[in-house]
C-alpha cells in the first residue's frame, strides 16, 4: 500500500494528522469524544518508508480498536494494544497472499521489496510463522 493512500484512509475516516514532536514517540493516535486524530512526529520521521509504517500503525489504533488512555500505566494493557494496532499495520502493508509468493530472503531485502522498515517485515515474519502461513 503507498503512503498516500494511507493519508487517503484518514482523510476518509475524518481522522486528522498533525505534526507534533512527542518526546521518544514517532506518533500517536488519540481518541477524545467522537474526535480522533493522529499526532505524527516528522521531527523523528526520516524515511517514506518509516512514515508509512508509523501513519499505518496509527491507523491500526482506529481500525483495531485498540486505544488506551495517555494516563494509563498497565503495561500488559498497553502492549496488548500496541500490538493489535501493528498487526492490523502489518496485514494492510504486507499481505499473507503477497508473503507466500516470495521465496525466503534477508530481512532487509523483503523489507526494501515491501517499503516497509526491517522492523515491520521482521514482525511481518514472526507472525505469519508462528501462525504457520509460511
Amino acid at each position: 500500500m503507498e503512503l498516500n493512500t494511507l493519508y487517503d484512509i484518514a482523510e476518509k475516516e475524518n481522522i486528522k494528522i498533525y505534526n507534533y514532536n512527542i518526546d521518544n514517540v514517532n506518533g500517536a493516535f488519540i481518541n477524545y469524544g467522537n474526535i480522533n486524530a493522529i499526532a505524527m512526529n516528522y521531527k523523528n520521521i526520516d524515511t517514506t518508508t518509516k512514515e508509512k509504517c508509523v501513519l499505518a500503525e496509527e491507523l491500526g489504533h482506529y481500525y483495531a480498536d485498540a486505544t488506551y488512555s495517555p494516563l494509563c500505566t498497565d503495561i500488559t494493557l498497553i502492549n496488548k494494544q500496541e500490538y493489535k494496532a501493528k498487526k492490523w499495520a502489518m496485514k494492510t502493508l504486507i499481505s499473507k497472499a503477497k508473503m507466500l509468493n516470495h521465496k525466503p530472503s534477508y530481512l532487509c531485502d523483503l523489507a526494501d521489496e515491501f517499503e516497509v522498515t526491517e522492523d515491520m517485515m521482521a514482525f511481518a515474519y514472526q507472525y505469519y510463522t508462528e501462525n504457520n502461513y509460511i
